[in-house]
């Protein structure tokens, strides 16, 4: 703590409080999500070539997509959490890019299977800061009827980093197997693949510099951030918060699973039914995702923003089992024998499950105080990952080795997995509405 005030203190000097304005640090906090999703997920992409070279079954492909991050990811979450509350956000997220960005270096040169597993997890201990520091900077940075925007626009970030990472990630591929990186004497005697993740290391490094020209907010409830203890017990206390935060906590799980066993498979789908090749799976599905989640992200905010104004801190769970909605819809498409229709079903999903994220941390800035935000944040986060990435690969591949009916067809395995798990999901979030609807259900938020 003693470490993080005297960092703070720096920082303070060098940029002062207000640095260049909200609209910088909109500017800023979309590229430091976008690039870190690109490291986190840029080895869906790799995930082939990766396979050949360590002969790798599908299964053990699954392992190294998502277990290693979300294990990692999900336990150092929390602590992140607590930090986001206590101490700099905008050192936390600095410390965090680095670690992460070496991480996606050591997956380009790790010479075993082993050594990949634990650069990946050295990823989600870098990552682990993103989420829980920017949402409690957003909650300070902002006021209760802008937040839904202001998250919004965050996770249309975060949306940008998931499609640049298909479309980045196989354009680089197709470069570094036409060459382009041979002239590089460090890159020379990698294959393309790990070329792929030390080029694209590169941006993540120089993302501490770039947050460093962003001040921290003030805190609304400074005098209780530091103590560690104070808000977990206020917010255990609250039996009907701690209800509805348990079921917004699992509808987000259930939708994780889906979504990163989706992200996870897209590509094998596609080259494996459709016969695609990398570059072009990146960029169509990388346009697709890009388009999709700058629309959902601001739309979902707008109109959490307009809920919250009309009914009250339960309106973000109304666009939340809309969105879900959605999700219910775009599942099938997948199994339609269409590629087209599986872009269009990605379309929609990306539309719903960006929309039902991003309203679920609006949702704890505006339900909670201050000095809660970040570690209620880094819960639902650590659920998402441990519940969520964790599982989402593997249930697909699992469905797809343990059941005769959908061996081989990865499109019946991914509706087989998905439409469920949005069906409970839905019931989950209607649920939580209906505890939050109940009188005096949120006497916590009034004790802000």
């Amino acid at each position: 703590v003693s470490s993080l005030r005297l960092a703070e203190e720096t920082i303070s000097k060098w940029t002062g409080r207000t640095a260049l304005g909200t609209t910088w640090l909109f500017v800023v906090l979309f590229k430091v999500p976008l690039v870190g999703f690109i490291h986190r997920l840029i080895i869906n992409i790799l995930i082939d070539p990766i396979s050949l070279e360590f002969s790798l079954t599908d299964t053990q492909a699954s392992y190294l997509q998502g277990p290693p991050f979300a294990i990692v990811y999900g336990l150092m979450v929390i602590p992140m959490g607590l930090l986001a509350d206590r101490g700099n956000r905008v050192l936390l997220l600095s410390s965090g890019a680095a670690l992460w960005s070496l991480g996606t270096v050591i997956c380009g040169v790790a010479p075993t299977f082993e050594l990949l597993f634990a650069a990946r997890m050295l990823v989600g201990l870098g990552e682990a800061a993103l989420l829980p520091a920017a949402v409690s900077l957003i909650g300070d940075a902002f006021e209760e009827n802008r937040r839904g925007l202001a998250m919004g626009i965050f996770f249309t970030g975060v949306n940008a980093g998931f499609s640049s990472a298909y479309a980045v990630g196989g354009i680089t591929l197709e470069l570094a197997e036409a060459g382009l990186f041979q002239l590089i004497p460090f890159l020379t005697d990698l294959s393309p693949w790990r070329q792929v993740f030390v080029v694209l290391s590169v941006p993540g490094f120089l993302l501490p510099l770039l947050l460093l020209t962003i001040g921290e907010p003030d805190r609304h409830d400074a005098g209780e951030g530091l103590r560690l203890v104070q808000p977990l017990r206020r917010l255990i206390a609250s039996r009907s918060v701690t209800i509805i935060l348990l079921l917004v906590m699992l509808q987000a799980a259930l939708l994780a699973v889906a979504d990163n066993g989706i992200y996870a498979w897209l590509p094998r789908l596609l080259s494996r039914m459709y016969l695609l090749e990398p570059t072009e799976i990146g960029l169509v599905l990388g346009a697709v995702v890009a388009t999709a989640g700058a629309v959902s992200g601001p739309m979902a905010g707008r109109l959490s923003d307009y809920l919250i104004k009309s009914k009250g801190v339960t309106g973000p769970l109304i666009v939340i089992i809309a969105a879900i909605g959605g999700a219910l819809l775009a599942a099938p498409l997948f199994a339609m024998g269409s590629a087209w229709l599986v872009y269009a079903a990605t379309g929609l999903w990306v539309t719903a499950v960006v929309a039902a994220t991003a309203t679920t941390f609006t949702f704890v800035s505006v339900a909670l105080p201050g000095n809660m935000r970040g570690v209620t944040a880094s819960l639902i986060t650590s659920i998402i990952a441990l519940v969520g990435l964790g599982g989402g690969p593997t249930i697909i591949a699992v469905v797809l080795e343990s059941f005769a009916v959908v061996r081989g067809r990865v499109d019946l395995a991914i509706v087989v997995a998905a439409f469920p798990l949005c069906a409970i999901a839905l019931l989950v979030t209607l649920s939580a509405l209906r505890v939050a609807k109940q009188p005096r259900a949120f006497a916590l938020h009034g004790e802000a």
